[in-house]
């Protein structure tokens, strides 16, 4: 049953309550530790489906010392940058524009250099932007995966001096290539293993548990589904680098 406006307007005023103490809590245990809240580098993200978010009647506001904190629709962690959709749309487009440049230089360069040199610079700075995180950012949606994907398939065509029309599937042959979808399975299904064999942190390992309610594009549950797909071999491999090397065979 869909809320009231009345009951919607005293949920958020109890919901700015509740957050705005938590943020005093805070910056009274930052003091006693005389430590310092960064203000300049706090910010205030709703994060929600667009049809949630535009139900709101109005924004939040918080203020810690006179100092407004103010509301964004993306911020960057690490490198990883998150939208109050949760929909991968801002990282994606920041790491598209990060590899349309790299592959500006490798063409400028390209006829300069041996051709495995070329490789080795597409190796060293687009692969990056590929592999970083991909656990992650690679559960967005199939029209953001495929724009990632055509970006790899343009890749494969500059390093090879291939045209536009050139089947993709066939030059990640030539390159001992794999395509994006299948690193992220080798990256997601090596991060199982660790968390299995105790090589990974106990935040990770605690992530597969028997669960009520499991989310398709967590990645416990699709960690979780991914890993049980393996070969019985495969899943008991003594190491962890026998594991990657029968892995690569596998997918």
């Amino acid at each position: 049953m869909t809320p009231t406006l009345h009951t919607q307007v005293i949920m958020q005023t109890n919901i700015q309550l509740r957050l705005k103490q938590d943020l005093e809590n805070v910056h009274n245990w930052l003091r006693a530790k005389k430590l310092t809240l960064n203000m300049t580098k706090t910010e205030l993200m709703l994060i929600g489906s667009r049809q949630r978010l535009s139900t709101l009647t109005e924004s939040p506001t918080f203020a810690v010392n006179d100092f407004q904190v103010s509301q964004v629709t993306t911020a960057k962690s690490l490198g990883v940058t998150i939208d109050d959709r949760l929909d991968w749309s801002s990282h994606i487009e920041k790491v598209t524009k990060k590899v349309a440049s790299g592959f500006a230089v490798i063409k400028r360069i390209r006829h300069l250099v041996p051709q495995a040199t070329s490789h080795l610079i597409y190796q060293a700075f687009i692969q990056p932007h590929f592999d970083y995180c991909n656990i992650v950012g690679g559960n967005c949606g199939i029209t953001l995966r495929n724009k990632v994907q055509k970006l790899q398939n343009r890749a494969a065509r500059v390093l090879t001096y291939s045209n536009y029309d050139v089947d993709a599937v066939h030059l990640f042959k030539l390159l001992a290539w794999k395509n994006l979808t299948c690193l992220q399975q080798i990256q997601r299904a090596t991060m199982v293993y660790r968390s299995l064999y105790g090589l990974a942190p106990n935040y990770l390992s605690s992530k597969f548990e028997r669960r009520e309610i499991a989310y398709d594009l967590s990645y416990s549950y699709s960690g979780a589904i991914l890993w049980n797909s393996l070969p019985c071999n495969l899943r008991e491999a003594e190491s962890l680098g026998q594991f990657k090397r029968l892995l690569k065979e596998e997918l």
